[in-house]
């Protein structure tokens, strides 16, 4: 990400369809300010997240975005997110998104997990995750339940990106 994909972050979080299964949408100078935050964890030294924005590759245009974060070494574990603008939705983009980053960490980060939150009324997000062959994880955390998600999970020891690609 930098600074060319400002506009394409607030879009996404100050857009309230897409984020009415992530939270409230931001106002613009919040969603500014956050893309500010981004740019510099991701420069940071070593990075503190990893946020790369999907490009479609038949118009070269930006269509969405999505993140590695959350890292925890002691766990061996990283959050994955992805949002995609509305006309990019239902074509794969996200599957895409999603399948490339797991096997990007389990190949050049010391993760064993990757996981991610999915509001439990999100149907189209539960089936991402399960098409890419994420599991449930198998515990409820107390702040997932209060914000009512679930937590998926790809572990590296069992993770089968061809599989999951062929879903």
């Amino acid at each position: 990400m930098h600074e060319g994909d400002e506009q394409l972050y607030c879009d996404l979080f100050c857009d309230p369809e897409t984020m009415r299964h992530i939270g409230a949408s931001w106002r613009r100078a919040d969603a500014a300010r956050a893309f500010r935050d981004v740019l510099k964890v991701t420069r940071a030294a070593p990075p503190r997240a990893l946020f790369l924005t999907l490009i479609r590759r038949d118009t070269q245009q930006p269509i969405g975005l999505c993140t590695l974060q959350n890292f925890d070494q002691a766990r061996r574990q990283v959050e994955f997110g992805v949002m995609v603008l509305p006309a990019g939705r239902t074509q794969g983009f996200a599957t895409e998104a999603m399948v490339g980053a797991i096997a990007h960490a389990f190949a050049e980060l010391p993760v064993d997990e990757v996981w991610s939150r999915v509001a439990v009324d999100h149907a189209v997000c539960e089936r991402l995750v399960i098409t890419v062959g994420m599991v449930q994880h198998p515990g409820v955390l107390p702040e997932d339940r209060a914000a009512n998600v679930r937590r998926w999970s790809a572990y590296r020891d069992s993770w089968l990106p061809t599989a999951a690609v062929s879903a």
